[in-house]
């Protein structure tokens, strides 16, 4: 297994026990106290010491390319969709004139937080389809 994806499931396994948190928290403080969990993802930020003295090939290198690429561009959709969302709310369906500026802070997080579970999937599977395409 390759340091990538070491990395990637880390990261996977942060975001999996910041859900479970998350559930944990809704069911004894509510919804309001909850959102807090998900600052358990920053350990997401240790991935980088995971195999750093390891040195990657040219399909590695691929592979990071394009797990980057569909990161970015489903990050971007995310923050689109959220700000698009905020509008639609806020305006279209309300009738409000203002909306908060932790709205916006929070789409942004979000589109963190799409970026790094876009690119640890996306590792996952890409490096999937090599190892199946090398068994053929």
């Amino acid at each position: 297994m390759s340091a990538q994806q070491k990395r990637a499931r880390f990261v996977l396994g942060v975001f999996g026990l910041a859900c479970v948190a998350f559930v944990v928290w809704i069911l004894t403080l509510g919804l309001r106290g909850a959102w807090g969990t998900f600052g358990i993802f920053g350990l997401g930020g240790f991935a980088c010491l995971i195999g750093r003295r390891q040195k990657g090939d040219e399909r590695d290198a691929i592979i990071s390319r394009r797990a980057a690429l569909a990161a970015g561009m489903a990050s971007y959709l995310a923050f689109i969709l959220g700000c698009m969302g905020v509008w639609f709310i806020a305006f279209a369906w309300h009738r409000q004139h203002q909306v908060s500026v932790h709205m916006f802070a929070a789409v942004t997080v979000a589109g963190g937080i799409v970026f790094y579970l876009t690119h640890s999937v996306a590792i996952l599977v890409l490096y999937g389809r090599h190892v199946e395409a090398d068994d053929a």
